[in-house]
């Protein structure tokens, strides 16, 4: 047992240091992201997503056990759907326009209209787990085995307790993966979402090696 959690450590540490997302930052209030303590985790995906939010659930589970947490992570596990799955493209955090640009104004005020038409349950977990803010992490993947290929796009979104937003970015990225095996081209879908999670949490400080 012990040999098998070793081995993950060091598989997880490996692709960690390997790794480079396309991320773009829009939003980061330094001084309110530094203290913040005891944040509650959301996945947002798409009702069509390939992966459900209990897989996501389990693969960063695993990716953030390794790690010392600084802030006190807590993956809300039985949230709502109304907090977790979107329910169309118009619905995404994550808006571009026509041309491929990223369309700020927009995505904020889908956001804002998220929280607002979600309030009672966001209060409600919020004093269930006596948390001081929010990070959504909003998911959008693909893959196909015939074209040996996978691609995710996100958007990490961070609330303070009184849910403004600290900080917000977007990134897409695509992979080759040269496998036709679908539960493997899952399994590499899955690590290359949650690394890019962990990424961001060792580099705000929430997350350190032990």
């Amino acid at each position: 047992m012990i040999k098998k959690h070793s081995i993950m450590v060091c598989a997880i540490m490996l692709a960690l240091s390997c790794s480079h997302f396309h991320v773009t930052r829009e939003i980061r209030e330094g001084s309110g992201l530094s203290q913040l303590k005891n944040s509650g985790i959301l996945f947002r995906i798409p009702h069509n997503s390939p992966i459900p939010v209990e897989r996501l659930t389990e693969s960063l589970t695993n990716w953030l056990q390794p790690y010392k947490k600084i802030n006190n992570l807590k993956i809300i596990e039985a949230a709502p759907e109304n907090l977790t799955i979107s329910k169309g493209e118009y619905d995404r955090f994550l808006q571009f326009s026509i041309d491929g640009d990223f369309q700020y104004n927009q995505a904020v005020g889908i956001i804002t209209n998220y929280i607002t038409k979600n309030k009672d349950e966001i209060e409600k977990i919020q004093n269930e787990y006596g948390l001081d803010s929010f990070i959504i992490y909003e998911v959008d993947s693909f893959l196909s085995s015939e074209m040996q290929v996978i691609n995710f796009s996100s958007m990490i979104v961070i609330l303070n307790a009184k849910y403004q937003i600290l900080y917000m970015d977007h990134q897409f990225d695509t992979y080759n993966v040269y496998e036709i095996d679908s539960q493997f081209l899952k399994e590499n879908l899955l690590d290359q979402m949650s690394n890019r999670f962990v990424e961001l949490m060792i580099k705000m400080d929430y997350s350190e090696e032990i």
